[in-house]
């Protein structure tokens, strides 16, 4: 049976770019970072402001410990696009493209950094009643197993 195609697709595969492996960060150090870092409790993470002056890190390349989020719909939405979702180039030494591990031992891909952290895309399991074949999360710690969390 034939059927009617929408686009006209190219069966070619496409020509893809190489990715640059980069070794995974040592458990323990602390990354140069466009954001602040901080290692407690055997986790590394980005201190929020109010927090950072309480535990040892390391300052950012380019912004200083987020500020805390405010109260309300309107107040928040002005702070998560103006402070929270602010592009930087690298999220606690993950930079899009890098491939991590999330908790639950998943494969995933960085696709893109921000103030707050970093969205990462992941294989969803195939189920016959989901469409869905990948998922995206915010991660924005990474536990003593190397694996990156919410």
């Amino acid at each position: 049976m034939q059927t009617i195609a929408l686009f006209d697709l190219s069966t070619a595969p496409t020509p893809t770019t190489t990715q640059r492996r980069r070794a995974p960060l040592a458990l323990g150090e602390l990354p140069l970072s466009s954001v602040p870092a901080a290692y407690d409790r055997e986790h590394l993470y980005s201190p929020k402001a109010g927090t950072a002056e309480y535990v040892d890190h390391r300052p950012g390349d380019r912004f200083a410990p987020l500020p805390a989020s405010p109260y309300g719909p309107k107040a928040w939405g002005t702070w998560w696009r103006t402070e929270a979702n602010v592009p930087t180039p690298d999220f606690l030494g993950l930079e899009p493209g890098d491939e991590i591990t999330v908790v639950g031992d998943t494969a995933a891909t960085v696709v893109s950094t921000c103030r707050l952290g970093a969205v990462v895309r992941y294989e969803l399991p195939p189920s016959p009643w989901a469409t869905e074949t990948h998922g995206e999360m915010y991660v924005t710690r990474r536990n003593h197993f190397g694996h990156w969390y919410r």
